[in-house]
């Protein structure tokens, strides 16, 4: 009767065991530490140099854009090529370039906005100066700087989508000056498009 008892004891023993590799969550990767100073430091590269490949930050943002039912067109081959490449070099949602993309230019890589903003990403000209852009119409060093841009304000605002969107039109200062999205409908209007063509809620005001 003990050793039918025993052997039963060490079946448990065994099922518990494995269950306990099964429900222990596995080690996260490390993530890169946000930059600090501003929205472009530390992003920048210098003129000629190959971006850096970025980690995905968070990889839960990233799974949620990619699952998620977005609206926004579709552009020329060329350009979703590029988004495609700069999205994955910066650890962004191809989805959500295309989403900025679409709101800022709607796919036209020599626009310019009434402030001076550039290209199908909309840079200004101080972002173009900071980047070592030579010309803010090509759309592969349009897309190149504006993919790293707003991966470096994901970073600042702790992957909180709305507040990188915010900062990405009206700058970082604005957003940390109210802590959230500042009270201009145009900034206010912009996270709500651009949310809405990624199947996002906007945030409660």
């Amino acid at each position: 009767m003990m050793s039918h008892l025993e052997a039963v004891m060490a079946r448990v023993q065994q099922i518990e065991s494995r269950l306990q590799m099964l429900t222990d969550p596995p080690s996260a990767p490390a993530v890169a530490s946000a930059p600090t100073p501003g929205a472009l430091s530390g992003l920048t590269t210098p003129a000629g140099s190959p971006p850096t490949p970025i980690s995905p930050f968070p990889l839960t943002l990233q799974a949620a854009l990619a699952n998620s039912a977005p609206t926004a067109p579709r552009f020329a081959p060329y350009i979703e090529g590029l988004i495609n490449k700069y999205a994955a070099i910066n650890g962004l949602s191809p989805n959500l370039v295309r989403a900025v993309i679409a709101q800022e230019s709607d796919g036209n890589p020599k626009e310019v906005s009434n402030k001076g903003a550039m290209g199908l990403m909309q840079l200004m000209p101080e972002e173009v100066q900071e980047f070592g852009i030579t010309d803010p119409f090509d759309p592969e060093q349009n897309i190149a700087a504006g993919t790293r841009l707003l991966a470096g304000l994901l970073r600042k605002f702790n992957g909180s989508l709305p507040l990188a969107l915010a900062a990405y039109n009206a700058g970082a200062h604005a957003v940390q000056k109210y802590n959230g999205i500042p009270p201009y409908p145009e900034t206010q209007n912009y996270v709500r498009r651009i949310l809405g063509m990624l199947g996002q809620h906007p945030p409660s005001p």
